[in-house]
């Protein structure tokens, strides 16, 4: 496998590093990982869908934010979200410039999801979906996206996720591009709390739901 490393000066002036891993020279497409504060690209739910788009001839882009590191200690929640915005929009641009792909997933997970409505309008509309791990439905352009976006997509977030919402989630239902999984008694790690095998079966069935979600048209949407 090949692993390009390389980072964009970006907000503020701080450096944004990422990686563009691949295993064949004539990827289907790109797959873009953007991770939460705390839970990195190394962290099992990235680990496995990686493996999953690479094993489908897929590149995969992680874009590695340093968030919890002492630069960004005194931004405030709010600032945070610009810098994500911002950061993972100028990584974007600079592997656009660079490459050429035919379609696109855009993966990303609580925090990382803040960054998805920016994206996918960045990204070409018919060739790109998306997956929204445990998303922020707090947040309101992220759970407007989910909610009327047109693009293919998969929504998976647990009951017991401090961001479920019961009455949001019945909205995204009705969004008929979107399916939704919620898998019972899932807290935001998408684990359950004191139960080491349901978690394993959990994060599992998740993972084998993600990569039947690539294998759809070799991920460029219906018309």
């Amino acid at each position: 496998m090949k692993n390009k490393s390389k980072s964009v000066t970006c907000y503020k002036q701080i450096k944004i590093p990422y990686v563009i891993q691949s295993k064949t020279d004539q990827p289907k497409g790109l797959a873009i990982m953007l991770p939460g504060i705390g839970y990195t690209v190394k962290s099992p739910l990235f680990h496995f869908s990686s493996g999953a788009f690479l094993n489908k001839e897929y590149d995969v882009l992680h874009v590695n934010y340093p968030y919890y590191s002492a630069d960004y200690e005194d931004f405030s929640f709010e600032e945070l979200t610009s810098a994500l915005i911002k950061d993972v929009s100028a990584v974007l641009h600079e592997v656009l410039d660079q490459t050429n792909y035919n379609c696109y997933y855009v993966l990303g997970k609580s925090f990382g999801t803040m960054a998805m409505p920016t994206v996918l309008e960045l990204l070409p509309f018919l060739n790109t979906k998306a997956i929204w791990l445990t998303p922020r439905l707090i947040d309101e352009p992220v759970f407007q996206t989910i909610r009327t976006c047109k693009q293919q997509g998969l929504c998976i977030i647990g009951d017991k996720d401090p961001f479920y919402d019961l009455e949001k989630m019945n909205q995204i239902l009705l969004n008929s591009s979107i399916e939704c999984i919620i898998p019972v008694g899932a807290n935001h790690a998408l684990e359950v709390d004191n139960d080491i095998i349901k978690s394993i079966d959990t994060v599992k069935s998740v993972i084998k739901r993600l990569d039947n979600f690539i294998s759809l048209k070799n991920g460029v949407l219906r018309t």
